[in-house]
């Protein structure tokens, strides 16, 4: 899917035996934008799940994140946001859509911290920020 679409790739097979009980397949991807923003997906196995599934899930994951241009994923974004509740001063970035983990996060900072994010849609993206 990400080469009929153009995309040039480098592949790294990593077998990872490290949970013994997991008996289906996962696959991560990566992607470094034209401007430098590297942007990741993934796809999880499962029983009757090919791997072709898997890996077709994972790639259109991933150019869903490549077409919408964010500056984080949506995996990076809500590990964010305790960060930027303690940093000093302005932060911003922006994803494509407001995860149940971003969500939680902001919430617990809120709590915990006082600190309230500013959630704005942005075009076609939501743009968080602490001023």
């Amino acid at each position: 899917l990400l080469k009929v679409r153009g995309y040039d790739s480098k592949i790294r097979i990593v077998n990872d035996f490290s949970n013994p009980i997991q008996k289906g397949s996962s696959l991560v991807l990566w992607a470094r934008t034209n401007s430098d923003v590297i942007l990741g997906s993934d796809a999880i196995g499962e029983l009757r799940k090919s791997s072709e599934a898997v890996a077709r899930e994972a790639a259109k994951n991933l150019l869903d994140e490549i077409q919408a241009k964010p500056t984080v994923d949506i995996h990076l974004a809500d590990m964010l946001i305790p960060y930027i509740a303690l940093a000093d001063g302005e932060s911003i970035y922006s994803t494509r859509f407001i995860t149940d983990h971003i969500e939680s996060n902001m919430w617990l900072v809120n709590e915990i911290l006082g600190v309230s994010l500013t959630v704005e849609k942005s075009g076609s993206l939501i743009r968080l920020s602490k001023r």
